[in-house]
């Protein structure tokens, strides 16, 4: 079965997954039934794309990506789900399918548009009594910038002034031992805007490298379940396994 994605550039294409023994971190925008977008799901698609994932990947903590220390490879493979923008329709569709799952998950949010409500759920976002909701369930509210420009299109002193408040308003509110930031279009800039100790993420569409990138300013490549083609899912989750059957000892010991 093909694990390609019709008329995606190659760029673009979900099949390349974290670095072998690392979680896989898959990246959704919308669970809600009227919304074209490629990474937008309905609600029977959201949840069929989960019980896949979790046929071949344990839930993985999120809690555990904000604690203190060094992160921890898991001793099996695990998925990290992620929402980017901090839509409405998450809290209303996607939460209820999480909680069925035991899915904790981190919410990227876009801090100037907390509290924007429109009837154009691509214009409607999440309130901070909603992301407040979300944290003490044991979901991750994280940093997407204050506007989500492309940081790559921006001066150096601009970019800045997108990162740097929107990690301290989450941090400000929540209180997160290690910061976490997600590149809007997964653009990420040649200046290193991130400050240390924060954890950034990309999308397909960065340049590809290993989980964890802690140590420096390069993104945690996350990946996607195409929208329109469930008919690749099964070979790309199990194409997804591979890479992490594929991690050197000691995880080949510890497999379940």
């Amino acid at each position: 079965m093909t694990t390609t994605v019709p008329g995606t550039p190659p760029e673009h294409q979900p099949l390349t997954g974290p670095a072998p023994g690392w979680p896989l971190v898959v990246y959704f925008h919308h669970v809600h039934p009227k919304i074209s977008h490629y990474t937008a799901l309905s609600e029977a698609a959201f949840e069929q794309g989960l019980q896949l994932l979790l046929q071949n990947f344990a839930p993985y903590p999120a809690a555990d990506l904000v604690t203190g220390g060094p992160l921890t490879q898991p001793s099996r493979p695990t998925v990290l789900i992620t929402f980017d923008d901090g839509y409405r329709d998450c809290f209303d569709h996607a939460r209820p399918l999480l909680r069925r799952h035991s899915l904790t998950a981190v919410f990227f949010v876009i801090t100037d548009r907390i509290g924007t409500h429109s009837p154009d759920p691509r214009q409607s976002f999440l309130t901070w009594e909603e992301c407040d909701t979300l944290h003490e369930e044991g979901h991750i509210i994280a940093a997407h910038t204050r506007t989500h420009p492309r940081l790559d299109l921006l001066t150096p002193a601009a970019a800045h002034e997108e990162v740097t408040p929107s990690l301290r308003t989450i941090q400000s509110r929540y209180g997160h031992t290690r910061g976490l930031f997600a590149y809007p279009y997964g653009a990420v800039p040649r200046t290193d805007l991130i400050p240390p100790g924060v954890l950034p993420f990309g999308t397909v569409r960065s340049r590809p490298t290993a989980w964890p990138a802690a140590t420096g300013p390069h993104p945690i490549r996350r990946t996607y379940l195409p929208t329109g083609h469930q008919n690749i899912w099964p070979a790309l989750i199990t194409a997804w396994r591979q890479q992490w059957d594929d991690a050197p000892a000691p995880h080949q010991e510890n497999h379940p």
